[in-house]
């Protein structure tokens, strides 16, 4: 184990061994130096720990310094916006446009005691619990492996002499079809020839009598024996001319055909079989969250981008709004029936369009194509916002009110029917997924649950998309709450009517803080929407006109 020195000594190049350190300054302390940093007024409070301390320290804990590296002065903010501590050289040279710094000590007070410290704790322990069960599983899964292994060989040999037997059991029939088709033949020629060489035998006593009848017999008994004999040889040649046409006398050719399936079975049959994996969706039930995001939500200043006037173009009432990719501003008017355009400096380009009936809410989905609901008329316009006119539309037979799509489907709240259902965008019902409660309408989907508010009950209540309530929460800050909208590390943006408030929530820990007030201009705002590719926030009162593009931490 390598021997520590004390700090300040090696800075007058002294090797004096270190029996301590010094947490706070983050430096090794001789006996003398320990006993002087004490006594020091400025350091008198820092925690101080032994050598042996020190060494069983986790490397993520030496590895994290108090300095800053590259001005060599100690931390003393936080910026939220950049997401890093700096000193006071760093706020000149790095963060001077910043307006979301805090008092580092501020960021850090009271984080041993905060709810963080048991949620990380907690996850730990379900983190390794999970890692246990998962490489449990993996292990029977090894073990399982073989089993199915021996299972597959001896179905593959029980195929092999399955297939054996059977063509055993073929070769042994053609065989024995073989020795019967050739017993019968041979059992015929036999019999013919057995018959013949009995003739034959006749034959020959024949022409032993002939012979000596030419020699010893009378002129009458040679003519007498002459007709007898010429009888029978014209009667065995007219047998022998029958024989030319007898089955035994044919040129026999006895051969083998053997089926073709059998013939081609190596050509046909390329594999004795194949190996299929079936997979099985993993199912274990696991403790550990999907990302688990340290957010100790602090209050950050807002930094305001711009204001716009919409009471410019006449009363209105501002029920939806929407940033555009192109950075310009949309703006549902309820009681006008249309839609505003407004630039990224604030300034009224146009009218969109003016409707019939009454507009809600407004989602983006591509190119210049947005979706709009019509509660009272109970459907949805898809609108082309670059050429005015209605692309498209949707009758949903229910009040729909707030409206979210992710480019290829719709979701849409049916008040009504207290339930969501969810479109392509022809305008099918994929499914629907039944929520209760009249006064919610408006929410926003994250991580594939939905996010909703109830300006009745001033809840925020999140649901999965099988309907079943994950959780709920409410303070008395958040009073009928209606906009809803989320950023990229997690929070929830709420825009709340009677508190006159944008309070910002945070999805892990459900701590909670006010982002606007009305001392920010807002009165009554209904309506909010977040360009999470920019970091805008985007947020409308409902009545009086006035609209805000504020940048947001990301």
């Amino acid at each position: 184990m390598s021997k520590e020195f004390c700090t300040l000594h090696l800075e007058e190049d002294l090797s004096i061994s270190a029996e301590s350190w010094c947490i706070e300054c983050q430096t090794f302390l001789c006996l003398q130096c320990e006993k002087d940093h004490k006594r020091n007024r400025a350091s008198k409070r820092h925690p101080i720990i032994s050598i042996v301390e020190y060494k069983q320290l986790p490397v993520l804990i030496l590895e994290s310094s108090n300095w800053c590296d590259s001005h060599d002065k100690k931390y003393d903010f936080f910026c939220h916006f950049h997401d890093t501590a700096g000193c006071v050289i760093c706020i000149k040279d790095q963060h001077k446009e910043c307006r979301d710094l805090s008092p580092l000590e501020d960021v850090t007070k009271g984080i041993k005691s905060s709810a963080t410290v048991e949620k990380v704790k907690n996850e730990l322990q379900n983190l390794n619990d999970d890692f246990i069960k998962i490489t449990s599983y993996l292990d029977s899964r090894l073990i399982s492996l073989q089993k199915q292994k021996v299972q597959m060989v001896e179905e593959i040999q029980c195929t092999r002499k399955s297939v054996n037997n059977h063509l055993d059991k073929l070769e042994k029939r053609i065989l024995d079809d073989l020795d019967t088709e050739l017993f019968k033949i041979k059992s015929k020629l036999e019999k013919m020839l057995n018959e013949l060489k009995s003739k034959k035998t006749k034959l020959d006593s024949l022409y032993n009598d002939f012979t000596k009848m030419m020699e010893f017999a009378t002129d009458l008994q040679t003519y007498n024996a002459l007709r007898q004999i010429a009888k029978i040889t014209g009667e065995e040649s007219s047998n022998i001319d029958n024989l030319k046409g007898k089955y035994e006398l044919k040129d026999l050719h006895v051969k083998v055909e053997i089926e073709e399936a059998l013939r081609s079975v190596e050509k046909n049959i390329t594999a004795f079989g194949k190996i299929i994996v079936i997979t099985v969706p993993f199912n274990l039930q696991l403790k550990s969250l999907k990302e688990l995001q340290i957010n100790v939500l602090l209050p950050i200043k807002p930094k305001l981008i711009s204001t716009l006037n919409i009471s410019g173009v006449g009363q209105c009432k501002i029920h939806g709004c929407l940033i555009l990719p192109q950075e310009n501003f949309l703006f549902v008017d309820r009681s006008n029936k249309r839609i505003l355009l407004f630039s990224q400096d604030g300034t009224f380009k146009r009218t969109v369009i003016t409707f019939v009936d009454s507009p809600s809410d407004v989602c983006y989905i591509e190119d210049d194509i947005v979706a709009i609901t019509f509660p009272e008329a109970r459907l949805i316009h898809l609108v082309d916002t670059e050429k005015s006119r209605i692309k498209k539309t949707i009758n949903i037979k229910g009040y729909g009110y707030g409206i979210e799509s992710d480019g290829e489907e719709l979701f849409v709240r049916i008040s009504n029917q207290d339930s969501f259902i969810v479109l392509d965008l022809d305008g099918n019902i994929l499914r629907r997924i039944q929520i209760p409660g009249d006064c919610i309408t408006r929410f926003t989907i994250m991580e594939n649950n939905i996010i909703c508010t109830n300006w009745d009950t001033s809840e925020i209540l999140s649901y999965d998309m099988n309907g079943n309530l994950l959780w709920k929460f409410s303070n008395e800050t958040i009073r009928k709450p209606m906009g809803i909208a989320k950023d990229t590390i997690g929070n929830i943006y709420l825009s709340c009517q009677d508190s006159d408030k944008v309070v910002v929530l945070s999805s892990t820990d459900k701590s909670s803080f006010s982002f606007l007030s009305n001392s920010d201009g807002l009165n009554k705002p209904f309506s909010l929407h977040i360009d999470q590719q920019r970091s805008l926030l985007l947020v409308a009162n409902e009545k009086d006109g006035k609209a805000f593009v504020y940048k947001i931490p990301k």
